[in-house]
């Protein structure tokens, strides 16, 4: 009965992945980040990303072709009885330009990084009921300008409880509050997520993303993914938009597209996703995160694709169910 437990415990904790992906919208709002949550299958991964560039309304702007690279390092766990205490530690890097006429040639091309530290507690309570919490801090600048703990590092906070519907693991609803400092919208998000996991189906449904999937054998996984992407970044701005106010740039991105992931043997698996950011939007934020209201800044629709190795640790290839890093 223990080892039965123990493995349920698993299940759930894959389950949960890309469910505790979900606090990861107030981390986005709050200062840029993209990591998820880290659980027990969360791995080893290496992601790629290339967005398409752009005119802007306003000024005659041009953004540049955006590039990311994102790295995910797991912790050991810490098992106290049924609780489980997950550290996560998390690294992005991200090119950011634009031409702009009033500038000058090749002026205005950022670097931001990204480092996010975190500890996540799990705990089942009944047989269908599972409380997750934690806290994340995260650190994000171009680090090029003087480093500032209150304007360049955010705080995060989260509960959360999951309910399986049913006997059989695979489908569950989560459902909880984020809380987070500093806040350019809302202080508090309520957060609301359904996953289905059963049979050749995956289906995830809430935010940051969607996910609908199908599997093709033990090896490889097809379907249609969605994300919001939300980036806060504080940087250097020209004296045109510092004598405005500006000290934040807001980027806003919803993608769609079809995305593919192909087991490669020993754990690795190789996840690939090509489609079309239907809204690029920015916005230019003061010191205390409220924004200047400048019209003209959304780009249009432009293609995105991105490329994920990761590393899946002691899973079969017929159970490998976890957290997808293609959405």
């Amino acid at each position: 009965m223990r080892v039965d437990l123990r493995r349920a415990v698993r299940w759930r904790l894959r389950a949960l992945a890309p469910v505790l992906g979900c606090w990861a919208v107030a981390l986005v709002l709050a200062v840029g980040g993209r990591a998820v949550a880290q659980t027990q299958a969360d791995r080893l991964y290496l992601g790629v990303g290339v967005s398409g560039g752009g005119s802007l309304a306003a000024g005659g702007v041009h953004v540049k072709e955006r590039r990311s690279l994102e790295l995910r390092v797991p912790l050991p766990p810490l098992v106290l009885g049924r609780t489980y205490l997950l550290p996560s530690v998390g690294y992005e890097t991200r090119w950011v330009g634009a031409d702009v006429p009033v500038a000058g040639e090749d002026a205005v091309e950022r670097r931001f990084h990204r480092i996010q530290l975190g500890l996540t507690l799990v705990r089942p309570v009944v047989p269908r009921w599972m409380l997750v919490a934690g806290v994340t801090g995260s650190t994000r600048t171009d680090f090029r300008s003087s480093f500032d703990l209150a304007l360049d590092t955010s705080w995060v906070a989260f509960a959360l409880a999951s309910h399986q519907l049913g006997d059989t693991p695979g489908f569950a609803v989560t459902f909880g509050v984020v809380a987070l400092w500093p806040f350019d919208r809302l202080p508090v998000i309520p957060i609301l997520n359904l996953t289905y996991n059963r049979g050749p189906y995956v289906v995830e449904v809430g935010l940051p993303r969607l996910t609908l999937l199908r599997k093709l054998g033990d090896t490889v996984e097809l379907g249609l993914v969605g994300a919001l992407d939300m980036q806060v970044l504080r940087t250097r701005f020209e004296p045109e938009l510092r004598a405005v106010g500006a000290s934040y740039l807001r980027e806003t991105q919803v993608r769609v597209g079809p995305t593919v992931n192909v087991h490669l043997g020993r754990d690795l698996w190789l996840s690939s996703s090509v489609g079309l950011s239907l809204i690029n939007d920015y916005a230019l934020l003061d010191r205390q995160r409220d924004s200047l209201d400048i019209p003209g800044l959304d780009m249009g629709p432009a293609p995105y694709g991105r490329v994920v190795l990761g590393w899946r640790p002691g899973r079969p290839q017929a159970k490998a169910q976890g957290s997808r890093p293609a959405p």
